[in-house]
């Protein structure tokens, strides 16, 4: 019985955590101190700054500045997430730059939404969430029936659906939103707990949002959107002119 419960927990945090977890809180790739632009990069549920990675190096541009901060998604709760974002944030001074623009993946979009209502950065122009479970999960309800799962893994008590009955929309003048999600069900327990419309972990009505200006989907799961190319252009796309 040990084992059954052993490889149950496996197999539904694996396709979250993906590839190794990065400790190291390194920036992206910065141009020089005058650059007009900050771009923040918000890793998901499980992840680190090291699976931001591939967008730091599709999204970087002359007169931008991206950072990738480091967030302990694995063990800590969603709020504890939530502040250290605003601490690595802030220590980038992003009121400094003219615009700001924010990209986070699956729960990095939750945590986006939520630095930008409690912080109300004035010069904050654009978001994308990209495969955000902005009514969350069904997954997380199931992970949660595990014997101490939600113990360990705090911040999934942060992506059942019934924690995410509205969505966060940060009160901002000019701040455009977009949404990017996907239905290639990739993931065996997507295949299996989640209807067909999915991208393996989050299913596409939970991935859209009523306040998005734009929504764009893309044809890979939804650990892949991460290291797709066709996924950060969409979202360069959107950075760079609030369409896709």
């Amino acid at each position: 019985m040990k084992k059954i419960w052993f490889t149950l927990i496996l197999s539904l945090l694996l396709p979250l955590a993906g590839a190794e977890m990065d400790t190291t809180g390194e920036k992206m790739i910065q141009t020089e101190k005058t650059a007009k632009n900050l771009i923040v990069l918000i890793h998901g549920y499980c992840k680190g700054a090291k699976d931001m990675q591939f967008w730091k190096e599709a999204l970087f541009a002359e007169g931008c500045d991206i950072i990738a901060p480091d967030l302990p998604t694995t063990y800590d709760s969603f709020e504890d997430c939530v502040e250290k974002l605003i601490r690595d944030i802030e220590a980038a001074e992003p009121e400094k730059y003219k615009n700001l623009y924010i990209a986070g993946h699956s729960m990095g979009g939750l945590m986006a939404r939520e630095y930008l209502q409690r912080k109300k950065p004035s010069n904050a122009r654009r978001l994308v969430c990209v495969g955000t479970p902005h009514y969350g999960s069904k997954l997380a309800d199931i992970a949660l029936w595990i014997p101490f799962m939600g113990m360990i893994h705090k911040p999934l008590y942060a992506l059942k659906p019934s924690a995410r009955k509205t969505i966060t929309t940060p009160d901002i003048p000019g701040l455009e939103i977009g949404v990017i999600a996907s239905t290639k069900n990739g993931h065996w327990p997507g295949r299996l707990f989640l209807s067909r419309e999915a991208d393996g972990l989050v299913e596409k009505s939970s991935a859209l949002a009523p306040d998005a200006k734009a929504a764009a989907f893309c044809n890979v799961d939804h650990v892949t959107m991460m290291y797709d190319p066709y996924t950060a252009n969409l979202i360069r796309r959107f950075l760079e002119t609030g369409a896709f």
